[in-house]
């Protein structure tokens, strides 16, 4: 798993979010709202949880990752019920959805930072 460019991928969500506000077009929740859909997700949920089942890294990506979606669907709801100030408040530095983001990337480099130290 690219760890890096999973985190990439995560805050292309955010841009998508953004420019869903911008554009005032809906998005689709309940893709957005599954932890288990993404790249990500699928690694976590399959190949991840063999190989990495019961390590504090990978229970700690597992547990950010399903917030992070959560936040991200939250503000998917506003957009999609046409509460772009709200939505766009809720994409600023310092928002729950902004902590989130930056958790799950904090998870990533952890995640990636074990799996570097125990291949080795």
């Amino acid at each position: 798993m690219d760890f890096q460019e999973q985190a990439h991928q995560h805050t292309q969500i955010r841009e998508a979010l953004a420019a869903a506000i911008n554009e005032r077009h809906p998005i689709n929740l309940d893709a957005l709202r599954s932890d288990r859909l993404c790249p990500t997700g699928c690694w976590l949920h399959g190949e991840g949880a063999r190989r990495w089942a019961g390590h504090h890294a990978f229970l700690g990506l597992l547990e950010t990752h399903r917030a992070f979606h959560q936040q991200a669907a939250s503000i998917a709801d506003l957009i999609n019920r046409a509460k772009w100030s709200e939505a766009q408040k809720a994409l600023r530095t310092g928002s729950p959805f902004a902590l989130s983001l930056a958790d799950l990337n904090a998870a990533l480099r952890r995640m990636r930072a074990t799996a570097t130290t125990l291949a080795a």
